[in-house]
């Protein structure tokens, strides 16, 4: 077991940042080494043979203004065709030969993942090596030793010797679709290319970088590095798709990390953002940003000492008014829009790019997210109904503005992959790192509202209905009427919650009335220490 001694450090220490050592609790604390933050970020959307992207030099961009603010000097950079790898092997090796044994390595990566078959037999549980394709990449030679091999990273990163090294790969490597993008939805790319056998392989004949042929003939993998921290945009078996965020194509992954260092990932408000507050603020943001289509993958090594930033952002804490972007299959429904438009006092804008957070196809009867997602079925023509998934979305935009300021509360869907049936079963899991008392309700698929916790006829006030650190509150549920998302909103509080409680039982099987919604939001908000939201997709049988 082992403890993090945490350096928090304000906006005026950033040109020397400091990291915390973890040491075994049997020995005494000592004091806080302090290093430079060095950084190669390497963002990649124009790929001249394989499937270009949008998004990937957005993330780099935004990754390098982010660690610039926090003070970070030796910062080199590498976008499209620049991005060689001799010039990445090179720039990573004197990125190496300029640190300090105490300073922190970034290593920063957007663009296409794919696996190839792997070189030595047996090294692989699936028999596949991982690979970061770059810009020239082509499946025929020359080109195809335009890539980076797992070997080659490893390699990579055991060339840092003991210094902390952060590794952040918005990329995939193979996999699905948790769930299908629905055709009627504009889709961006996918980070993902699907590789045939190289029959000439270049990199096999031709001579190694000087930087591999040192550390390549370690057999030690990412997992086995004790000075790496390694944060993957996807667990294994999920495809990446890039999204629009706000207003631009974006990695979620990439975006988050950005925000987290902003401000959002100090958790404890204390000025410093640990590895710990980062990784958790991560996994918990791309996922309710995604609307559980993807979910970060994490590896510490076992004696990584957790490096933290200063909060780059003070501001960032301050939550600013969210909003909502609407559109229609069909200029008849414009007046509606209008209305919504003028109903909500201006956090609803009608566009038609194509992206919007909502779409209603009025002949199909069916609302949409900017995923791909039918979040609302069978509603033809029913402005009504459509106004009420406006407001309830429109409501969840403003709660996921103000989970972000609050700790996280993991959750967890079972089945995860897919639309879930008809009168199928389902698993919805929260789980918080603290004890406290707790308010659950859903917003099903048209905006009502159902109190889950606590009882209303055993603990009407919710005094005794509490969460116990660590345990999982399940709840075993049935895919039923209205199809589409269904969210499930966890609320931890240190105190009782009584007049939330109070307004939610009020609410019960009711449409959330857009009058009502600040209310709730500024209850929530002045009771909630932890939030959790699930989403949860739906559809007929059949």
């Amino acid at each position: 077991m082992t403890m993090y001694l945490k350096a928090a450090l304000g906006v005026a220490s950033l040109r020397r940042l400091a990291f915390a050592i973890a040491l075994p609790l049997l020995l005494a604390p000592q004091a806080v080494a302090a290093g430079e933050w060095r950084a190669l970020v390497i963002g990649i959307d124009a790929y001249e043979h394989v499937s270009p992207l949008r998004g990937a030099v957005n993330d780099a961009r935004d990754i390098a203004g982010t660690l610039q603010a926090a003070g970070v000097e030796d910062l080199e950079t590498l976008y499209d065709g620049a991005a060689t790898r001799e010039a990445i092997l090179t720039a990573w090796q004197g990125l190496i030969e300029r640190s300090a044994p105490d300073d922190v390595l970034v290593l920063s990566y957007a663009g296409h993942g794919a696996q190839e078959d792997e070189w030595v037999k047996g090294s692989e549980a699936d028999g596949l090596d991982e690979v970061f394709l770059l810009a020239g990449f082509d499946i025929s030679a020359p080109g195809n030793a335009e890539r980076l091999r797992d070997d080659d990273l490893a390699a990579m990163l055991r060339a840092a010797g003991d210094r902390s090294v952060l590794v952040l790969a918005d990329s995939c490597h193979s996999g699905t679709m948790t769930r299908s993008i629905d055709p009627r939805i504009v889709r961006l790319g996918t980070r993902l290319v699907g590789l045939p056998p190289f029959e000439n392989d270049v990199l096999r004949s031709q001579p190694s970088h000087p930087l591999l042929k040192r550390h390549g003939d370690d057999a030690s993998d990412l997992q086995e590095l004790p000075n790496v921290i390694y944060v993957g945009a996807t667990v294994d078996g999920q495809v990446i798709p890039e999204l629009m965020i706000a207003g631009e194509p974006r990695g979620a992954l990439s975006w988050s990390f950005a925000r987290g260092v902003e401000g959002r990932a100090d958790l404890d408000r204390d000025g410093g953002i640990s590895m710990e507050e980062l990784t958790l603020f991560l996994k918990e943001t791309v996922r309710v940003a995604t609307e559980g289509r993807q979910t970060p993958s994490l590896t510490v090594g076992g004696g990584t000492r957790a490096a933290v930033l200063p909060r780059v952002k003070d501001n960032i804490l301050e939550r600013g008014t969210a909003g909502l972007t609407i559109s229609a299959s069909t200029d008849i429904a414009l007046p509606v829009l209008k209305n919504l438009r003028e109903k909500h006092g201006g956090a609803v804008e009608i566009v038609n790019d194509g992206n919007a957070d909502l779409f209603w196809d009025v002949e199909e009867g069916d609302v949409l997210t900017k995923f791909g997602d039918i979040v609302l079925r069978n509603s033809a023509g029913n402005a009504d109904r459509f106004s009420q998934v406006v407001s309830k979305w429109l409501f969840l935009s403003e709660l996921y503005a103000l989970s972000r300021e609050r700790k996280p509360v993991e959750g967890t869907l079972r089945p995860a992959v897919g639309h879930i049936p008809e009168g199928s079963p389902l698993r919805v899991g929260l789980r918080s790192e603290e004890s406290g008392f707790m308010a659950v309700f859903a917003l099903e698929a048209d905006g009502t509202v159902r109190l889950l916790a606590p009882n209303r006829k055993a603990d009407p006030l919710g005094l005794d209905t509490k969460l116990e650190a660590d345990a999982p509150y399940v709840l075993n549920l049935r895919a039923a009427l209205p199809f589409g998302a269904d969210h499930i909103v966890l609320i931890r509080s240190r105190e009782t919650m009584p007049q939330l409680v109070g307004v939610l039982s009020a609410m019960e099987g009711r449409p959330l009335d857009p009058a009502l919604a600040p209310k709730l939001l500024s209850l929530i908000g002045n009771s909630a220490e932890a939030v959790g939201i699930t989403g949860v997709y739906t559809e007929p049988a059949g």
